[in-house]
């Protein structure tokens, strides 16, 4: 429905109800349905563009006039959602850290029977086939690409970052670290560092001359959880990951 459907449709309720055809509080809810319905589509197509532009021409190319001009609005429209590109790209930062979020909470909670250190191994797993298939977006949440922007201070982007790895701390925090020296969070930490390092040389084709990645970046993860006294996860573990992300993506 276009904006000028729903203000013609809007005049036809409000005459109805002037006139007592229709309960004035009935066009109030069908009215205000259509608004509701109609803003989040569209923001919804202004995410969509709004992650064109990123991924066809980078951070300079997403602009307030760029995406008015792809939605088919006039820019100061716009501003009626946004305040400023910066949110903009919030929006981005937050739908991106969900779907990564989404993606490790159900590869852990798929091996809810396992034992923690399987657990922790499904849910880095995951990390590294979301980051794969979403090479733009690991890039856009990871790395400093966008040249002046400033993620709200203490806002919502630092939680979205937490739940993203939320399944894969909660596991880890049932097995306690054996080096007295070490803390939970600094046990956490050593162990993010060796996947997520990985992971991130592997999206940016810096692993491409070698030719097992997986089996590197299980090494890698099998070596990091040992290196701070977590039991090692069980041999089978990548296959019968494998086999249920194949099963959940055909489903």
């Amino acid at each position: 429905m276009t904006e000028v459907e729903a203000l013609v449709l809007n005049r036809l309720w409000s005459s109805m109800a002037s006139s007592g055809r229709v309960k004035s509080e009935r066009c109030s809810v069908f009215v205000s349905t259509l608004t509701e319905q109609r803003s989040e589509e569209l923001l919804a197509e202004i995410e969509a563009e709004a992650r064109r532009l990123l991924e066809q021409g980078g951070p300079a190319n997403v602009s307030m006039r760029a995406i008015a001009r792809r939605v088919g609005m006039g820019p100061a429209s716009l501003y009626t959602y946004f305040d400023s590109v910066d949110d903009v790209f919030t929006m981005l930062l937050l739908t991106s850290y969900r779907s990564l979020a989404n993606a490790t909470t159900a590869a852990v909670a798929a091996f809810a029977a396992d034992p923690p250190q399987d657990r922790a191994f499904t849910g880095i797993l995951a990390h590294r086939r979301w980051a794969l298939t979403h090479r733009n977006e690991f890039n856009l949440i990871f790395t400093d690409q966008i040249p002046g922007y400033a993620a709200p201070p203490g806002g919502p982007t630092v939680a979205a970052q937490v739940e993203a790895f939320q399944p894969i701390l909660d596991a880890l925090a049932e097995l306690a670290p054996t080096d007295a020296d070490l803390t939970p969070e600094e046990m956490a930490v050593i162990v993010w560092t060796a996947f997520h390092g990985a992971v991130t040389l592997e999206v940016n084709n810096h692993l491409d001359w070698l030719g097992d990645t997986a089996a590197l970046h299980e090494k890698v993860v099998r070596r990091a959880l040992g290196s701070v006294g977590v039991p090692e996860p069980a041999k089978s573990v990548r296959q019968r990951f494998d086999r249920w992300a194949a099963s959940a993506r055909a489903g």
